[in-house]
This record gives structure tokens, C-alpha cells and sequence, in this order.
């Protein structure tokens, strides 16, 4: 069941969006893993948060390597970049460095920070990514310890990460309350217009 009854149309909308939101990091994300990387937006998926270990989009049930932070400003809510650990590791090794779980960090915060920009602007408001932070655990286990009300939407993106001569799978989610989710797509619907 869709909890927001969105259209065909307004999920293309809300494809369009995310694509247009990862490719924002692009840039940064090359600076930091030192080579040039491009995110693909293959699929995107919505469902309340009690119904998403049976209707949601989950990268494993197994132990997930994420970036998890809060937003703050016109769009409240939790993002979350979501990767196999091993993949993870990759990701975070691929520029060098001596500490990889920082590195992890620091390019997971810089895809959401640019998912946080892109709301800004089409909100037209301050979103903000407060406190990002390293969160080993399943993946359903991480979405419910954000303690949000089991009617939160989840907004979930499936991602490819290309870089160098890897391709590694990625998830993204977005939890809001209905209201802030239906906010979004009224202003993505503006735009078009």
C-alpha cells in the first residue's frame, strides 16, 4: 500500500529529485576518495516505517555499514546512506588514507549533505545535516532505533556508486512524518509548473 497515495507521476518526480540531489555530492565526493565518482539513482520506493521489513527496500538482512544523521530546518526527519560493509571498506580505502571509518564518514556525510542542499533549494528553506555518525547494525534495526512513529515514511533510494573500476550498491532512505513527504512533492509539483 502506498501511504501517500502518490501517483506514477509524482514518484518520477520524486526520481527525478533524487537524482538531481546524489549528483550534488558528486563533486565533493571525488575530492575526498580521490578519484572521480558518479551516483546513479536506480530505483525509488516509499512506505511507512511499520510496514518496511515486509513492503521496504532493504540492502541486506545482515549487518549494514551506514551513515545516519538527523535533518534539521524546513524538512525534519533522519538520512541514511546505507552500504555492505565490505563495500563500505572499499569506498573508504579507495583515496588512501589511515583511518577508513572516518573516511567512510566523511563521504557518506558529503552524499547527504548534497541530498540535504537539493531539499533546501527546492523547499526553499535551511535543511540542515546535523551529527553524522557511523552505524554498524541490520538495517531494519537502524531505521526503527531512530524511535520515529511507525507511520514515519521512509522515502528509499536504491544507488549505484561507480568508481575507478568498482561498482558498488548502495542504499538511501529518508524518514519524514506524511505531512513534510506531501511538502516535498507539492514543491517538486511547482517546479514543473
Amino acid at each position: 500500500m502506498n501511504p501517500l497515495k502518490t501517483s506514477m507521476e509524482q514518484m518520477i518526480a520524486l526520481h527525478g529529485f533524487s537524482a538531481e540531489a546524489v549528483a550534488v555530492a558528486e563533486a565533493g565526493l571525488a575530492e575526498i576518495s580521490g578519484c572521480e565518482t558518479e551516483v546513479e539513482v536506480r530505483e525509488v520506493r516509499c512506505t511507512t516505517l511499520g510496514e518496511f521489513g515486509d513492503q521496504g527496500r532493504l540492502l541486506s538482512e545482515d549487518l549494514v555499514a551506514a551513515v545516519v544523521g538527523r535533518l534539521e530546518g524546513s524538512m525534519p526527519g533522519t538520512l541514511a546512506l546505507v552500504l555492505d560493509p565490505e563495500d563500505a571498506l572499499l569506498w573508504a580505502s579507495a583515496g588512501g588514507g589511515e583511518n577508513p571509518i572516518a573516511r567512510f564518514v566523511e563521504l557518506g556525510s558529503e552524499l547527504l549533505s548534497g541530498i540535504a542542499s537539493a531539499l533546501s533549494s527546492v523547499l526553499e528553506g535551511p535543511v540542515e545535516l546535523v551529527e553524522p555518525r557511523l552505524v554498524e547494525e541490520p538495517e531494519l534495526a537502524m531505521l526503527v532505533h531512530t524511535h520515529a512513529p511507525s507511520d514515519t515514511l521512509v522515502f528509499s533510494m536504491r544507488l549505484r556508486i561507480d568508481l575507478r573500476d568498482e561498482v558498488l550498491a548502495a542504499h538511501g532512505h529518508l524518514l519524514v512524518e506524511p505531512k513534510y513527504l506531501a511538502r516535498l512533492l507539492s514543491a517538486l509539483s511547482a517546479a514543473v509548473h
